[in-house]
C-alpha cells in the first residue's frame, strides 16, 4: 500500500467518530480519498490547482477549531504555498499538517520543477514546523493516528512510491535503530527512500554500521544526540541538496548539546537535475548507493 493510502485510511477511520476533522486537497487524489470523499462529502474540500489558496481555507477552519489536513503534491504544497504557510500555521501557531507527497526525486522524469530537493531546508526553517519524514507504510498510520489525536503543525513527507516495511517499531514523534548501535560503529542517519539504502549496508556490514530511521527530524529527538555522543561517526544520507539537509540539522541538535561527532553529509549536488535517467540513475550518478556510503566511511 502507498504510504498516502495508508494515512488516509487512518483519517478515515477517525471520521466515523470525529466529524471536525476536515481533508483538504489541491487536485491531487489517492485511492484511499475516494471513498472518503464519497462518504464524507461534507469534510472533504476541493480546492483546485490553488495550493497557497488551500492553505488559506485551512488557516480559516483551524481558527474555528477544526482539524485540518492539506494534500498535494510535494513541490507545490511546500515551495509554492511557503508564505501562506508561514502566516498561517506558522505565525498564528495552528495546528494543521501538511501532507507532501512525492519528496526527492520521486516524480522523475517531470524535471526540476517538480523535484523536491530544497523543501526540507525550507521547512525546516519556519518557526514551530514539526517535519516528519516517512520511510514505510505502517510508520505513516502510526503518524497519521497520532496527529489526529493530537494536532500540531506538522510537515509530513511522504515518498510517492510504495516502499517495503521496515520490521522494527519506533514510538510516534522519535526514530528507530536498524542494527546493533556501539560507539565502534558509524551510524547511518536517514530519513523516507535513503533509509532503505542504509538499511542494506546494515544488513551486509552489521560489523561496521547501524542505521537510524529519522522519522521526526524537528524537533530532533534529545536522546539520538546522546547515541550519536562519541561514535565512530556519522554518515548523513539524504536526497536533498547539501544545503540545510538532514547533516545540518543533526548538527544543530548536536551543537547545542556540545555533543560534536564527525559527520559526512551524502545528498544530491548542488545544483538542479536535468537528465531523464529516472530516480535510481540520478541516485546513481549522485553518489547515493551503498558503494559510495562505504566509500565515504573511510574519511571518518
Amino acid at each position: 500500500m502507498l504510504q498516502r493510502d495508508g494515512f488516509i485510511e487512518e483519517i478515515k477511520a477517525a471520521l466515523e467518530k470525529d466529524k471536525d476533522i476536515y481533508f483538504l486537497s489541491a487536485d491531487f487524489g489517492a485511492a484511499a480519498l475516494d471513498d472518503l470523499r464519497v462518504k464524507w462529502p461534507n469534510n472533504f474540500i476541493h480546492c483546485g490547482i490553488s495550493e497557497q489558496n488551500m492553505i488559506d481555507v485551512a488557516t480559516g477552519l483551524a481558527l474555528e477549531g477544526k482539524k485540518v489536513f492539506c494534500y498535494a503534491m510535494a513541490p507545490f504544497i511546500s515551495m509554492r504555498a511557503l508564505e501562506q504557510i508561514k502566516c498561517g500555521p506558522g505565525i498564528m501557531n495552528l495546528p494543521i499538517c501538511l501532507i507532501s507527497v512525492g519528496v526527492g526525486i520521486g516524480y522523475a522524469d517531470s524535471g526540476p520543477t517538480h523535484y523536491v530537493t530544497e523543501e526540507y531546508a525550507c521547512l525546516r526553517s519556519i518557526i514551530g514546523s514539526n517535519i516528519f519524514t516517512v520511510a514505510d507504510t505502517p510508520t505513516a498510520r502510526d503518524l497519521a493516528k497520532a496527529l489526529i489525536k493530537n494536532p500540531q503543525f506538522a510537515y509530513v513527507r511522504l515518498d510517492r512510491h510504495a516502499l517495503p516495511d521496515i520490521d522494527v517499531n519506533a514510538d510516534y514523534g522519535s526514530f528507530r535503530i536498524i542494527g546493533k548501535n556501539t560507539k565502534d560503529k558509524i551510524a547511518l542517519v536517514s530519513h523516507g527512500k535513503m533509509v532503505h539504502t542504509c538499511v542494506e549496508l546494515v544488513r551486509k556490514e552489521p560489523e561496521n554500521f547501524f542505521a537510524v530511521d529519522l522519522i521526526q527530524s524537528k524537533p530532533f529527538p534529545i536522546e539520538l544526540v546522546n547515541i550519536l555522543n562519541g561514535i565512530s561517526g556519522v554518515i548523513a544520507v539524504d536526497e536533498q541538496s547539501p544545503s540545510g539537509a538532514i547533516g545540518a540539522s543533526i548538527f544543530e541538535a548536536c551543537s547545542e548539546q556540545n555533543v560534536f561527532p564527525r559527520i559526512i553529509n551524502v545528498t544530491l549536488p548542488e545544483e538542479y537535475l536535468f537528465d531523464n535517467i529516472g530516480r535510481e540513475g540520478h541516485l546513481k550518478k549522485h553518489g547515493l548507493t551503498i558503494e559510495n556510503i562505504k566509500e565515504q566511511s573511510k574519511r571518518l
